[in-house]
């Protein structure tokens, strides 16, 4: 297979628009939804399931778009993400009740766990090693660019033109992109000898997953009680040990569990698992701490908060770049070791506490995250085979995932467990009375998001020390 650079670098261009769509739709959609539950006429509690639906669907899709892609191809299944999440964006944008609206965030989630499973995939198989990281690390660009003007794009297309334009701009996008797909994209492929689809390990893996995300979800959201949710996760965990035992016996696994021997892959997963343990968590808190405690408008607060993502898409590219020149290891270390320090600080912080130096430590954790990130995507990337790609994107992703619910979750728990309060109240009675109350569980959130990083740190020394030259 040859590639032009001048291909290579159209490709990614493809590739990001892609990974801009799936971002910005995963964030853009809650500033609307209390507008779309009045027009709806359906409680706020039922339109979560917009989200829900949506996160739940990709989750699920990831490791089978994947392996499907290693074994029929990259391309015609990329091009297919693109079609179905375009179609499924014009259906919500005409969706009328809430029922066609979940439908179709389901469609929308169907391409874009296609797009997300695939697109490192592909960004590694046509770039080589020598510029690989730079590559992801723009990829990485447009994760925060999405997470960035999500929430303010969607805010001003509510307010000037309606919560359906949140889904209709996604149309000329996705056309263009799917265009793109098929003149562009070479097929990427190298054929297995073993073409056959591990079905019964599809339905025990996703079954697994399924079970754990609703389990954390609902418990996030004070839907099922600890009981019920410690059910939900042995019954999760039942299947994922079903299925790993199926998968050591059968010729064409959904996943080949060598997988996990190779070092920098595995730690690799674990490390980012811990990362967005981390960074989910802070981020979820850090808005109630500057509007409940600093008195803060919601603009000066997301204007503070702007500057984590805006610091991140700064630096990932040129992470990405130093890491084809100086290895990820060290990068990968520094990038986790800064944000530990950073989330330590974050942790002190009070009433009292200035501005300047919230905005430096949001800015700081933006660039630790790409300083680990990018080198991080990288190693994993790079050190599976080529025939394998398509299954390792998909893993990276759902790790992504994963980390980012189980930090929320967690946070939640131990947020709840130390104050006696519900976090999902907050908003409607205010804690004008109770910051005191409110500061000591955001600090032992922040302290649990420290000693993750921590942890993330741990893991990738290991992998630093094991793997340095000698």
């Amino acid at each position: 297979m040859h590639v032009t650079k001048l291909q290579r670098w159209l490709i990614l261009f493809n590739v990001s628009v892609s990974t801009f769509m799936a971002t910005l739709d995963g964030s853009i959609v809650n500033i609307a939804l209390p507008i779309i539950s009045q027009e709806l006429n359906v409680t706020i509690s039922a339109i979560q399931w917009v989200v829900t639906s949506y996160l739940l669907t990709i989750s699920v899709l990831l490791l089978v778009w994947g392996k499907l892609s290693d074994i029929y191809g990259k391309k015609n299944i990329f091009a297919f993400g693109f079609i179905i999440f375009t179609v499924g964006s014009a259906l919500c944008g005409i969706s009328d009740h809430l029922q066609l609206l979940v439908f179709s965030r389901v469609l929308q989630a169907v391409g874009a766990s296609a797009m997300m499973a695939l697109s490192q995939g592909i960004v590694t198989r046509v770039f080589p090693p020598g510029e690989r990281g730079k590559a992801l690390g723009i990829t990485g660009t447009t994760v925060a660019i999405g997470s960035l003007v999500g929430p303010s794009l969607g805010g001003i297309l509510v307010h000037m033109v309606g919560w359906q334009s949140i889904f209709f701009i996604n149309v000329p996008i996705g056309l263009v992109g799917t265009v793109l797909t098929f003149a562009i994209i070479p097929e990427l492929h190298d054929a297995p000898e073993n073409r056959g689809f591990d079905i019964k390990g599809t339905f025990l893996f996703s079954a697994a997953i399924l079970l754990l995300f609703l389990g954390l979800l609902f418990l996030q959201e004070r839907k099922v009680s600890v009981p019920l949710f410690i059910s939900l996760l042995l019954l999760s965990a039942t299947a994922l040990i079903l299925f790993f035992i199926l998968e050591e016996r059968i010729s064409n696994p959904l996943i080949n569990l060598n997988l996990f021997h190779i070092h920098e892959f595995s730690f690799g997963l674990g490390s980012a698992f811990l990362s967005f343990v981390a960074i989910s968590a802070t981020l979820l808190f850090m808005p109630f701490y500057l509007q409940y405690v600093l008195k803060l408008d919601p603009l000066s607060a997301g204007l503070i908060i702007s500057f984590y993502p805006v610091t991140a898409a700064v630096v990932a590219p040129f992470s990405g770049w130093l890491s084809d020149k100086v290895t990820y290891r060290p990068l990968t270390v520094t990038g986790l070791a800064i944000n530990t320090i950073v989330l330590f600080g974050l942790a002190t912080l009070n009433s009292s506490s200035s501005h300047i130096t919230i905005i430096l430590l949001m800015a700081l954790l933006g660039g630790g995250v790409s300083i680990f990130q990018s080198p991080n995507n990288s190693s994993v990337m790079g050190a599976v085979p080529k025939d394998q790609l398509g299954v390792a994107g998909g893993m990276n992703a759902l790790f992504r995932n994963l980390g980012m619910v189980s930090g929320t979750t967690l946070s939640v728990l131990i947020f709840s467990l130390t104050t006696k309060m519900d976090i999902n109240l907050l908003s409607q009675r205010g804690i004008l009375a109770v910051t005191d109350t409110f500061l000591k569980g955001y600090q032992l959130v922040l302290i649990f998001a420290a000693l993750s990083c921590l942890f993330s740190v741990a893991l990738s020394f290991t992998r630093f020390v094991r793997t340095r030259p000698v």
